[in-house]
């Protein structure tokens, strides 16, 4: 009876755990199966990423990052034949996202930007000056749409934009000049700017929007690089000489100055002590007038012995009329008694 009791417990205790394990296997299966349906109903869109949601190969939902409205703007790149995307639903947004599970599918895309780069390439401008360039492209997926129906992935979209931006670049190239095309960068960056607006205007079907183009390397041939030197040694002379000539030009010019000035200086200093000096005379002569007009007679005979004094020496002989003034002063002079001496 014992022995009994002691099999019939066992074999409850054993479909009790048997009961237990089967509860417990049937809770994970439930667990895992609402996790896989819970993993097949979201994903996630992060900061930098744009999305699409197909259901059954059909694009039903386009995430863009936010403030992102270029397909607001670009309208038509919804009603693109072969690519209708006008009852697609754009939504602007990151985070946990739902879709169906089993039946929606999604394709995410960096929403930086991509960087084109094209080989070494010869070109001739204008002119038929020849270069040797290196040009470059930056793009964005615009409306990821679009995007996922025209490409795989980004380097076949790298491959379509090779066979455009390079023929855009290169035409540009081949009308400009060579002094426009290696100097003239404000001319050169309006062309660049309007090449780049007509070629976003072509590839509007493709969702692509090219953000910035240029040449990114400019070398010379290494057969033109002599010839290239030499006209720049040729110029660097021209400068040279050009900048002696205004030199010369303007030392000539400020010496004629210089000397313009001193002349009339110069005259200026003569032309004052002229006046100084004439006013003296006057004054001189004003001072004499005064003090002659005083003593007429006296004047008269000072002024003839100054005379006799100033004309006549040792060896001079005057011949003169017997009635000439002089004579007198002359017979005064000698018939004037002496007067004794210490009177």
């Amino acid at each position: 009876m014992n022995g009994n009791t002691i099999n019939l417990n066992k074999k409850q205790n054993m479909d009790e755990a048997k009961k237990a394990i089967k509860f417990i296997a049937w809770f994970v299966v439930i667990v895992v199966f609402i996790i896989i349906i819970i993993s097949a109903s979201t994903f996630t869109v992060n900061e930098h990423e744009r999305a699409v949601v197909k259901r059954l190969g059909a694009i039903t939902k386009i995430f863009m990052a936010e403030g992102d409205t270029y397909i607001e703007d670009h309208p038509e790149t919804l009603q693109i034949v072969g690519s209708d995307l006008s009852d697609v639903t754009i939504v602007h947004g990151k985070g946990l996202q739902w879709k169906l599970p089993f039946i929606d599918t999604v394709e995410k895309y960096d929403s930086w930007l991509y960087t084109y780069v094209s080989n070494e390439e010869e070109v001739h401008t204008y002119e038929k000056n020849r270069y040797i360039v290196t040009m470059y492209a930056q793009w964005r997926i615009a409306n990821p749409g679009l995007f996922a129906i025209k490409f795989t992935d980004d380097k076949s979209a790298s491959k379509y934009l090779d066979n455009l931006i390079f023929p855009e670049i290169i035409q540009n190239i081949n009308n400009t000049n060579s002094k426009d095309f290696i100097n003239n960068k404000e001319l050169w960056n309006e062309k660049m700017e309007a090449a780049r607006e007509n070629l976003n205007n072509k590839i509007l079907e493709s969702g692509i929007e090219i953000v910035d183009m240029q040449v990114h390397r400019t070398i010379l041939p290494s057969g033109n690089i002599q010839s290239t030197y030499d006209k720049m040694v040729a110029n660097r002379e021209k400068t040279a000489q050009q900048l002696r000539s205004e030199g010369e030009a303007y030392y000539t010019k400020q010496v004629a100055s210089a000397d313009r000035i001193a002349r009339e200086t110069i005259a200026g200093a003569i032309l004052e002590s002229e006046q100084i000096m004439a006013e003296g005379d006057a004054e001189a002569l004003s001072i004499y007038e005064q003090a002659y007009s005083a003593d007429p007679e006296f004047y008269g005979y000072w002024r003839s012995l100054k005379a006799l004094e100033n004309a006549l020496d040792s060896n001079t002989v005057l011949v003169l009329d017997r009635n000439h003034p002089l004579w007198a002063d002359l017979l005064a002079m000698a018939t004037e008694p002496e007067v004794p001496q210490g009177e």
